[in-house]
């Protein structure tokens, strides 16, 4: 796997975790299915992608 490969797939998993604990915060809220949603996508949004970068760049 090349250095870009592991990025994408780092991004893609933060992505992915955001989502499920937005997604989990707002349920626990008691937000219906539509405003849990918005939640995750929002986690989506908000993401510092810079962070999840430079967190695979000082990885081996």
């Amino acid at each position: 796997m090349d250095d870009a490969e592991r990025l994408r797939e780092a991004v893609r998993r933060a992505c992915l975790e955001a989502a499920r604990a937005a997604w989990e915060d707002a349920q626990m809220r008691g937000l219906c299915a539509e405003g849990a949603l918005e939640a995750a996508l929002g986690a989506i949004e908000m993401l510092d992608i810079s962070a999840v970068s430079s967190e695979q760049e000082g990885k081996p």
